[in-house]
């Protein structure tokens, strides 16, 4: 009892728990048919989303009935074969090690998964309504809770305890998790946070499906990319801009060599060139020497690539990246930022502190924002593009514009020095011809497009490839 009172936390115990508006029983039962928003199926669970009483949208989510343990064990040992897809399923998850969260974690529609410990109820990001948090019928006690933690930071290659209470890190599947134990750091309990790796990289075909960005400004920064311009992607927490860079990268040449450098590996290069490094932290206790952005860069640069990438600019990598880019490198980022403006403020401001004279390296700044979209989801969009001429952040595209090829050609300066060094004779026409293929390639398959790609680009340099 003793040891029980000591491991749950100290005197005072922990805060009452909150079972969330949904209440603790809501989920249990399937939601009335007039609050469904939409509801699909992955195997034999069934997933639903609808509007709680106070309006917000919540994933209800229905599983086969448990199959009883010795039934599991018999299947689980190879004594017997499941005799449906329900007791395949049971046996998945058991398997799993993910316990409650198995249902979450096996739907590619879920992008993060957390639970806080205030409420009893799991929260996700889903794609439907991917700026905003949504509570699940999914509810864990404390004591699961804890062992989830345990088994989330094990995936991770790390160990959470009394002694070392938080850990975040990167599962052998992909996901990173953010892991914290019981009440030494949290004052509800164990806490994590889940941010799954896409089953399959998102591209350009997606991108323009989505309709994320216009299809003529979707071809202007391809000009600028396949030029090895330097394009920064700028937006707020969660405005898509991981997404967007992966999205770009996808319009590569599949004969050019790509290094990227990130914290955490969420970035895909879908071609055989790509060269992938993740920064090393220093680890409290042990010898291990940090590895940074900026360590990574400096090795980056000395191994041939044609583009370099770094996942986000916080620091004095940003300088170095610029640096690189004004070497002749192709290099792409991300950063925090509400406007190209506040861009080019921040880069040019410690800690990244980049001189006058590199802020023109960077050619293009994309600009994400996020739209209120119909029953409250949040749409997210490419709302401007800028150039900087002369230390000004200066438009070529903005959202709700006219964007015809002809417009953003006569406001873009940078269109002549990317058709300078491609050898393109008309830039109007360019972008109208690549616009009309990018057109055709919206909700093409990964495979697919790289087909069209590959296809493309031997047609305009097969000679020299």
């Amino acid at each position: 009892m003793l040891l029980r009172f000591f491991l749950r936390g100290r005197p005072g115990g922990r805060p009452a728990r909150s079972e969330g508006s949904a209440g603790p029983d809501e989920g249990r039962a399937a939601p009335p048919t007039w609050s469904i928003v939409t509801q699909y199926s992955i195997g034999p669970v069934r997933y639903i989303i609808y509007r709680g009483g106070d309006g917000l949208p919540r994933l209800s989510v229905e599983e086969p009935e448990p199959l009883g343990e010795d039934r599991l064990l018999e299947i689980a040992t190879g004594l017997s074969r499941p005799k449906d897809e329900a007791e395949e399923y049971l046996v998945r998850k058991h398997r799993s090690g993910y316990g409650k969260l198995y249902p979450l974690i096996i739907d590619p529609h879920i992008e993060e998964i957390s639970y806080s410990g205030f409420s009893s109820n799991v929260a996700i990001i889903h794609k439907l309504y991917p700026s905003r948090w949504m509570l699940t019928s999914v509810s864990l006690t404390p004591e699961e809770a804890d062992g989830l933690a345990i088994e989330l930071a094990r995936r991770a290659n790390k160990a959470v305890s009394i002694a070392s209470p938080y850990a975040e890190g990167l599962t052998a599947e992909g996901h990173r998790v953010s892991v914290s134990f019981m009440a030494e750091v949290s004052r509800f309990g164990s806490t994590f946070v889940i941010r799954k790796y896409p089953q399959k990289p998102f591209t350009i075909a997606d991108l323009l499906a989505s309709k994320t960005i216009d299809v003529v400004a979707a071809a202007y920064l391809w000009v600028i990319e396949e030029a090895q311009g330097f394009i920064v992607v700028s937006g707020s927490m969660g405005s898509g801009k991981t997404t967007v860079l992966q999205s770009l990268l996808s319009l590569l040449p599949p004969y050019v060599k790509v290094v990227t450098i990130e914290d955490t590996p969420e970035l895909v290069v879908v071609g055989p060139l790509w060269d992938s490094l993740v920064t090393r932290p220093r680890v409290p206790g042990q010898e291990v020497q940090e590895v940074t952005l900026e360590d990574l860069l400096r090795f980056a640069l000395r191994r041939r690539a044609d583009y370099v990438v770094v996942g986000e600019v916080r620091g004095r990598e940003g300088r170095l990246l610029a640096q690189a880019a004004a070497s002749g490198y192709g290099a792409l980022t991300t950063i925090h930022s509400d406007s190209p403006s506040g861009v080019l403020m921040r880069l040019s401001m410690e800690p990244i502190k980049l001189p006058r004279l590199f802020l023109e390296s960077v050619k293009a700044i994309v600009q994400l924002g996020r739209t209120p979209g119909l029953g409250g989801k949040a749409v997210r969009r490419v709302r401007e593009i800028a150039e900087v001429i002369e230390y000004e952040a200066v438009p070529v595209f903005k959202e709700g514009s006219s964007s015809s090829p002809n417009d953003i050609a006569e406001r873009s300066h940078q269109l002549s020095w990317a058709a300078d060094k491609l050898g393109i004779a008309d830039v109007k026409a360019e972008l109208k011809e690549r616009a009309k293929f990018l057109e055709s390639l919206a909700g093409r398959s990964v495979e697919e497009l790289r087909a069209e790609l590959t296809k493309f680009y031997m047609s305009r340099y097969g000679d020299v490839v």
